[in-house]
């Protein structure tokens, strides 16, 4: 089977012998990837729907991969039981809905080893309450696919060695390696917030002030670290 590079990127960060759920398996394409690469042994593959959940057994049993991989229905890490699985991938949900996933499992988290997660948006803010929550960012990758960035971030139970929270948004270790795409995903994201700063200019509302002073300071942020970048320097 071959994957998306999107999800081969998520491959690399699982090492071998790990015991994994794929949190919104869809059609457990990763899950059976893992299995036949002899990456794992065993997978649980979750989804909310059932939908999905019935594709990704069509899926599973035409692999004859039902003795290795368990396919559950529920919401989010409620669908595994503590000291189950050692590696947890959450792929292709909003940041926010990563964050909630991860805040709902409580301190059942944290006995995790690691947590491999592709935020299809806000990025920025997920790292920023995985930092503060007592997770360290391990390593990362963008890839891009489709004409479309994906950013992929392991996080292990811990303190994140960057202090500065800024450079930790977005994303301490794409920015020590110098990661080529990174500059791509902040431009990407300053356009995104210089059209937002253009259509609130055209409201007198003082919440809309209050909320644009913010959006030019989340501006200021990105264009020292891409001048940063740029220069190869440090903050």
């Amino acid at each position: 089977m071959r994957l998306p590079q999107r999800l081969m990127t998520i491959v690399k960060f699982i090492p071998a012998g790990s015991v994994v759920a794929d949190i919104g398996t869809d059609h457990a394409i990763l899950p059976v990837y893992l299995i036949e690469q002899g990456i794992s042994e065993k997978v649980i593959a979750g989804d909310l729907n059932k939908g999905p959940l019935e594709m990704a057994e069509k899926n599973v049993l035409e692999a004859g991969l039902l003795d290795k991989i368990m396919l559950r229905q529920g919401n989010g890490l409620e669908i595994i039981d503590a000291g189950e699985v050692d590696t947890v991938v959450i792929a292709g949900m909003g940041g926010s809905t990563i964050r909630e996933i991860i805040e709902n499992a409580g301190n059942a988290a944290y006995s995790l080893k690691r947590l491999v997660l592709q935020p299809m948006n806000d990025s920025r803010r997920l790292r920023k309450w995985l930092v503060k929550s007592g997770w360290g960012i391990e390593d990362e990758d963008i890839v891009e696919e489709d004409g479309r960035l994906y950013e992929v971030i392991c996080t292990v139970p811990g303190v994140e060695k960057t202090a500065d929270l800024d450079i930790a948004s977005v994303g301490p270790r794409l920015f020590e390696k110098r990661h080529p795409l990174l500059i791509k995903v902040i431009r990407n994201e300053l356009e995104n917030y210089n059209r937002i700063v253009l259509d609130m200019e055209k409201s007198a509302s003082p919440k809309t002030a209050l909320k644009r002073r913010e959006v030019r300071q989340e501006i200021e942020i990105l264009e020292r670290i891409e001048k940063c970048l740029l220069s190869n320097a440090r903050l």
